[in-house]
């Protein structure tokens, strides 16, 4: 499969490499918490140009990339999701869960940063599961974006009436955001997209632009 470098992809790298760095430096001098205007921001770009902060930002699917990375090298499989934690209402369930642990932990003024077990189990958990299994079903963060950037104008498309339903692009999503249509043309979930670009990347009739 050829993938092609662009100059997007390695500004997404460098970006990312950026926005880690900001997130070790704060976990470093305990001032973690001033991550979440950083989330926050996120979101609200998001209501326009979709999940860039889940493909470009969020330090957990940087920390990824070397997983990947490596174990494509070595060529192990990871498992997939398991079927019965493959429901929608499971991701719902974790946010709920984290919200509470949030409101009690300010609540008896427990001192402590949950963003940091939370990327912590993404990790170990991505050590083992296919990387979908936590952006999809798991990620809190992630969750709320799939909400947020339902409205947004501005997305991944591929253009129907040059695809040529080769299937390439849905092999690299990390998250299982391309579907395949009746007529064997692929689309994408424009609110589970991470807008990371990979599809584009390995497009072979440069089909796929991120337009509204």
């Amino acid at each position: 499969m050829k993938i092609k470098k662009t100059k997007k992809s390695v500004f997404r790298v460098v970006i990312q490499i950026i926005f880690l760095g900001i997130f070790s430096f704060l976990i470093l001098k305990g001032r973690l918490q001033l991550w979440m205007p950083i989330f926050a921001g996120g979101v609200l770009f998001s209501l326009i140009f979709s999940r860039f902060y889940c493909g470009w930002m969020c330090p957990m699917g940087t920390l990824f990339r070397p997983i990947n990375w490596i174990y494509g090298k070595l060529g192990i499989k990871r498992f997939k999701t398991p079927n019965f934690l493959n429901k929608k209402v499971v991701r719902y369930v974790i946010l709920l869960l984290m919200a509470a642990a949030l409101i009690l932990s300010m609540k008896f003024k427990i001192r402590t940063n949950i963003l940091i077990y939370v990327t912590i189990i993404s990790i170990f958990i991505t050590l083992f599961f296919e990387e979908s299994f936590w952006h999809n079903n798991l990620c809190p963060y992630g969750t709320i974006l799939s909400l947020s950037s339902r409205p947004s104008r501005l997305s991944v498309k591929i253009d129907d009436k040059g695809c040529t339903s080769c299937g390439l692009c849905q092999k690299v999503c990390p998250v299982d955001a391309i579907i395949t249509l009746e007529t064997k043309k692929r689309q994408i979930v424009k609110n589970e997209c991470l807008v990371c670009f990979k599809c584009q990347e390995v497009c072979p009739v440069d089909v796929i632009q991120y337009r509204s």
